[in-house]
C-alpha cells in the first residue's frame, strides 16, 4: 500500500512531533492564511469555529500546493466564563490569560481539517479536553514570561513543557488535543482509510 505524504498546514512544531511520533510521512508549510489571533464568536460552537478556523488554513495552501494531501488544525480555548481564547500576542495579554486559567477548570478545543484529492469537501474532526491548573506562584509565573515560551501557544503555554516544568496541571481527555492535534481521532482515522 502507498503511503500517503501529507502537507501540514502549520509550522508548530508541537504538531510536527505528534505525526512524527504516529509514523506520518509529512512536510510542514506555513499557511498563508492570516490566523486571528484571538477567534470570533460567531456563535457557533468552538468545535465548529475551530474546524472553520482549520479549513481556512488547509484552503489557503491548497491554493497553492493542489492536488496534496493537506492536514490543518486550530486550537482554541474556552475560558472558564465561556469565552473564548486563542494565542496571547503580547507578554501582558499572555499575563491574563495563564492568570485567568489559575485555580480552575476550562476546555482547549482544537478542530481539524483534511483536504484530500478527488473527495468531495473537506474531511473534518474535533475534539475537546478539559484542563485544570492549579496555583503558579507570581514568582514563577513572570520568570515563565520572560523566557518568552508562551509565544504562538494557545493559552500562553504548552503542556508537555508545563507538565515536565512541573506546574499543576491535569486533562481530562486526549492531551495531544490540548497540544494541538487530536491523535486519539486521527490514528484512528488514518489507521481506517489510508
Amino acid at each position: 500500500m502507498h503511503k500517503i505524504s501529507w502537507i501540514l498546514a502549520s509550522q508548530s512544531p508541537r504538531r510536527a512531533q505528534l505525526l512524527s511520533e504516529a509514523g506520518v510521512d509529512f512536510q510542514p508549510i506555513k499557511p498563508p492564511y492570516n490566523d486571528p489571533p484571538h477567534p470570533e464568536d460567531t456563535g457557533a460552537g468552538p468545535e465548529q469555529i475551530a474546524m472553520q478556523l482549520s479549513f481556512q488554513k488547509a484552503l489557503s495552501v491548497q491554493k497553492i500546493i493542489p492536488n496534496r494531501h493537506i492536514l490543518a488544525a486550530d486550537t482554541l480555548i474556552v475560558m472558564p466564563d465561556g469565552s473564548l481564547a486563542g494565542t496571547p500576542v503580547t507578554r501582558d495579554q499572555a499575563r491574563l490569560q495563564i492568570t485567568d486559567m489559575l485555580n480552575c477548570a476550562y476546555w482547549v478545543v482544537t478542530g481539524v481539517t483534511m483536504l484530500i484529492p478527488g473527495q468531495n469537501g473537506p474531511i473534518q474532526l474535533a475534539d475537546r479536553a478539559q484542563v485544570t491548573l492549579g496555583n503558579i506562584p507570581d514568582s514563577e509565573l513572570n520568570a515563565y514570561l520572560d523566557t518568552n515560551q508562551w509565544q504562538g501557544k494557545a493559552g500562553g503555554y504548552n503542556l508537555f513543557d508545563r507538565q515536565k516544568a512541573g506546574w499543576p496541571v491535569t486533562v481530562q481527555g486526549d492531551e495531544t488535543t490540548v497540544v494541538g492535534l487530536p491523535m486519539g481521532l486521527l490514528k484512528d482515522y488514518f489507521q481506517d482509510n489510508f
